[in-house]
């Protein structure tokens, strides 16, 4: 009975103790309180196949990326559903399914494919992707919007394209065994691919949210 009495007390604490790292983390160590954000699910429009979700994949590593530079509190770990288009002209709607949020950062990958590293179209088509270097192309599009006010405000609408070289003379590497997750994963050319893209994703979110902020 001791036992299971004490267990609960360990239990209240830690919720207690969780509680209140994240009231805490809301704000600065002079006072002053950080903009509160929520990061919605990507959308995935490319038809790029993996062992994993792309969209997770991303989403969790801008959240992780912004969170971690101790400027913005993120609401992170809770789901946002929602069917509305978000980067349509009608955006009503954002302000009743975000009711505790400053700022809501919508993204959506719309390019993720490998291409050969060539010059002509001709000389691609005599070689087998693993015969050639590669370049991962990817673009992502996204929007942040203040709804801090009576209507949601565009801070930020941007498409962001990068370009990774995969050189031939790496060996290739099988998603299916190296997933997402992975201390393999990150040492691979997609995980460091990924890595570059999303901390220059979340720059440019943090960027903007901290200056809409400041007025």
């Amino acid at each position: 009975m001791r036992t299971k009495f004490s267990l609960f007390l360990l239990g209240l604490f830690a919720v207690s103790c969780s509680r209140h790292t994240d009231e805490t983390s809301r704000f600065h160590e002079d006072g002053r309180a950080k903009p509160v954000i929520a990061i919605a699910s990507a959308i995935d429009t490319t038809s790029f196949e993996c062992a994993w979700s792309l969209s997770e994949e991303i989403t969790s590593m801008v959240t992780s990326q912004i969170s971690q530079s101790g400027k913005i509190f993120v609401h992170s770990n809770v789901e946002f559903p929602f069917v509305e288009n978000p980067f349509g002209a009608d955006l009503s709607w954002v302000k009743r399914e975000f009711q505790n949020e400053e700022f809501v950062v919508f993204l959506e990958l719309v390019e993720h494919e490998n291409t050969p590293a060539v010059k002509g179209k001709r000389e691609s088509a005599t070689y087998s992707p693993q015969e050639v270097s590669t370049n991962l192309n990817m673009s992502i599009r996204f929007r942040v919007l203040d709804i801090r006010g009576s209507t949601p405000k565009i801070v930020l609408q941007e498409q962001i394209r990068d370009s990774y070289y995969i050189p031939k003379t790496l060996i290739p590497t099988d998603y299916n065994a190296v997933v997402w997750g992975s201390d393999e994963y990150k040492k691979s050319p997609m995980g460091i691919a990924h890595a570059q893209f999303v901390q220059e994703i979340s720059a440019r979110v943090m960027d903007y949210v901290l200056l809409a902020k400041s007025r």
